[in-house]
C-alpha cells in the first residue's frame, strides 16, 4: 500500500511539474513584431529610365535611384498609368520603403501640370535612318547622301515618335528620324529626337 501511494505520488510531483514547465514556456513574452519599414517621399525630375528603376534628381540637385516591384503604383491625376509612362524630364512625387541599399518605390505620382513644354527646335538639323545604337548615350545615323554620323544622347534629350513622347530605348535599326542637334568638344549632342517609327 506504501508503495502505491509513494508511485502515485511520484506521477503527481511529474504532473504538476509538467505543468508549471507548459504554463512557464507559455508565459513567455511573445515575439516582436518586425517593424515595418518608413515611408519616405521625394519630388524631383526624372533625367534616367532602365528596366526597374528609374533616377530622380531633386530640386536641391541630388540624385536619387529607384527601384520598381510589381507591387509598385503608377498614378497620374489619381488614375492608373505604367511604368512606361515615366519619361525623361517628368516631375513625379514618389513616396518609397528602404530594403537593404535600395529604395522600392511604393506609389509614384506623375505631377503631369507641371511637365515642361517640349524643346524648341534649334540647333543643326539632321535627318536619315538609325544604323545601329551603340551603349546607352549614341545612336548611328545614315543620311541621305550615304554618310554615317553619331549622335550623343544625355539626360535633356527629348523623344518624340508617332506624336507620343519617347525614349533611347525606343531607337531600333531602319528607324526614320528627325535630330535637331549642338555641337559639343566636336561631339554631336541631340537635343531631341522626332520620328515616325517604322514598325518591324
Amino acid at each position: 500500500m506504501k508503495r502505491l501511494n509513494v508511485r502515485l505520488f511520484g506521477l503527481a510531483l511529474l504532473a504538476l511539474g509538467y505543468g508549471a514547465f507548459t504554463l512557464s514556456s507559455s508565459a513567455q513574452a511573445p515575439q516582436p513584431v518586425p517593424a515595418q519599414p518608413r515611408t519616405v517621399e521625394v519630388q524631383g525630375k526624372i533625367i534616367r529610365t532602365g528596366t526597374d528603376q528609374f533616377i530622380v534628381q531633386t530640386r536641391d540637385n541630388k540624385q536619387v535611384t529607384l527601384f520598381v516591384n510589381p507591387r509598385t503604383k503608377y498614378l497620374m491625376k489619381d488614375k492608373a498609368v505604367l511604368f512606361t509612362d515615366l519619361r525623361v524630364g517628368v516631375p513625379v512625387t514618389v513616396s518609397y520603403i528602404t530594403e537593404g541599399d535600395r529604395f522600392i518605390g511604393n506609389t509614384v505620382n506623375i505631377v503631369e501640370e507641371n511637365v515642361q513644354p517640349a524643346v524648341p527646335v534649334e540647333g543643326t538639323v539632321l535627318e536619315g535612318e538609325v544604323v545601329r545604337v551603340i551603349g546607352q548615350d549614341q545612336v548611328v545615323v545614315r543620311t541621305a547622301g550615304n554618310k554615317e554620323v553619331i549622335v550623343f544622347v544625355d539626360p535633356k534629350t527629348t523623344y518624340l515618335f508617332d506624336n507620343k513622347p519617347g525614349q533611347f530605348v525606343d531607337l531600333r535599326p531602319g528607324a526614320g528620324i528627325t535630330i535637331n542637334y549642338d555641337v559639343r568638344d566636336q561631339k554631336n549632342f541631340a537635343r531631341r529626337i522626332v520620328g515616325p517609327l517604322r514598325r518591324r
